[in-house]
């Protein structure tokens, strides 16, 4: 009788474990930039030091940073300046670290969350050596889950329903020995996808730099067709995609170019149905001045990969770049004041901050490419 009371018992406890793992430890969802945010992760950059002090001065206002701060650099020298420019340290908790990336979006973990409330997060291949998984890690006591793919974060939209939107001249790049059925059922493995919807490319103006210019003698020298430059969620059913205007068309070959490809995407996302069999809510959002430059030591001019939707949202805020405090032209200046009251319709009840990121631009990045979210943590579904 004994014997066959211990069995029974662990009969039961094996059910409750499968039934665990089956379905209440199941169905995790990627984080989106829409969701509530326990914390802005950032890694410090000196030489960017006038756009970060603004940029973290603006988040810590209303959000927690997690700022890390390279091991070259003095933690008390940041924590000074940010100080000194009136930031709110009480929101911002800086943590030293080797890793001097600033492009965290890119490699830095993608996070996950389920009904049940549990968190988990995930960690892609990134195109070099990247120690920061293994410091985030340590730092945070928190394993992450790994994938053999390359995946970067500023080259997918995810609405964390299950869709998520990737362009296959990136992938391609990325993963050149990996078809897209090869890349999709990673992502359905790994991230719960269950539909992915593939634009053809990106901005001329983020192309990655090679020996062939963009157009006559101008090279573009961006990240490298990445989504957050032109396309990107702010609803699980809503995507703003950029648009270039008609009377800005033929201004400019780079601009024909960049309006055939976004008008290529629009009727992709146009025909497109969600994770549920539902068409999309898409916005066209005005696309940024073309600002051209001779780079730094060279005779040779760039295109400048600038955006006005690598922007980030914060719980009271959506900070978005700008361009006419830096061109300083009437075109500019009312460019920026047709997107700021774009995304004051877009985002009723959040204030819009428009900031200078020019000096990010020429790196191929944004607001948007220097921040993850961790999202908070969510309660238990009654």
């Amino acid at each position: 009788m004994k014997t066959k009371n211990i069995v029974l018992v662990c009969l039961v406890m094996a059910a409750s474990f499968t039934w665990y793992f089956l379905f209440f430890d199941q169905d995790y969802h990627p984080a989106t930039d829409f969701d509530e945010t326990e914390s802005h992760l950032i890694v410090w950059s000196p030489k960017h030091t006038n756009t970060y002090i603004n940029f973290i001065k603006n988040i810590a206002e209303d959000e927690h940073v997690t700022l890390y701060v390279p091991e070259a650099t003095r933690i008390s020298s940041v924590y000074n300046k940010l100080k000194a420019f009136g930031v709110y340290m009480n929101n911002v908790e800086l943590q030293t670290i080797k890793n001097d990336n600033i492009w965290i979006r890119d490699y830095g973990p993608v996070f996950l969350t389920n009904k049940s409330g549990k968190t988990k997060a995930l960690s892609f291949k990134y195109y070099s050596e990247n120690t920061f998984p293994y410091e985030y890690q340590s730092l945070n006591k928190e394993r992450l889950r790994s994938s053999n793919i390359v995946g970067i974060g500023g080259a997918r939209e995810l609405n964390g329903k299950g869709l998520a939107i990737l362009i296959e001249k990136h992938e391609k790049d990325v993963n050149p020995k990996l078809s897209k059925d090869d890349i999709a059922k990673e992502l359905k493995k790994k991230l719960g996808i269950k539909k992915i919807i593939w634009l053809k490319s990106g901005l001329p103006q983020d192309d990655m730099l090679t020996h062939t210019p963009l157009f006559g003698d101008i090279y573009s020298k961006g990240a490298g067709h990445h989504i957050d430059s032109f396309c990107r969620f702010i609803s699980p059913n809503t995507v703003l995609l950029a648009q270039v205007n008609s009377q800005e068309i033929y201004s400019n070959p780079i601009m024909k170019m960049a309006n055939d490809r976004l008008e290529e995407n629009y009727k992709i996302l146009k025909n497109a149905l969600d994770q549920d069999g539902k068409p999309l809510n898409i916005i066209r959002v005005p696309v940024a001045p073309l600002i051209i430059e001779i780079g730094e030591n060279t005779n040779i001019s760039f295109v400048i990969s600038n955006s006005y939707l690598n922007f980030i949202i914060t719980k009271n805020k959506v900070i978005v770049p700008s361009y006419g405090q830096y061109i300083k032209n009437n075109y500019a200046i009312a460019k920026d004041l047709e997107v700021e009251n774009k995304f004051k319709r877009i985002f009723p009840g959040k204030k819009v901050v428009m900031l200078d990121c020019m000096d990010l631009n020429r790196e191929g990045g944004g607001f948007h490419c220097i921040s993850i979210n961790r999202p908070k943590k969510k309660k238990k579904a009654a």
